[in-house]
């Protein structure tokens, strides 16, 4: 078995790879850094508008539940109204059934 002698060239080529690798290792290692800012910053924003979404879902549910307590004042309000209306109905005809008995 032969044993290969590195030249010169050989070594100067060798050492440029590596100064090349390095580069791209820290250039990787940059990019993994913007990256990894980048998801943090992301799920800092992901979780205000799951926040906001949060709020306005409880706002929409607040107003849905206010909006059904008027609806049932409101029918409880009508069906007052109808039961005054017909007790004075009731009272309307009562009354002209007498005047026509009085004639």
């Amino acid at each position: 078995m032969t044993t290969e002698r590195w030249t010169d060239a050989m070594i100067d080529n060798l050492a440029s790879t590596v100064e090349d690798l390095s580069s791209t290792v820290e250039d990787l290692s940059s990019t993994v850094d913007r990256t990894t800012q980048n998801i943090e910053q992301t799920n800092r924003n992901v979780d205000m508008l799951v926040g906001a979404v949060n709020a306005l879902l409880e706002r929409d549910s607040q107003r849905d539940e206010e909006m059904r307590r008027r609806n049932e004042d409101f029918q409880q309000y009508k069906l007052e109204n109808d039961q005054r209306f017909n007790t004075l109905l009731e009272e309307v005809r009562f009354l002209i059934r007498k005047l026509g008995e009085n004639q």
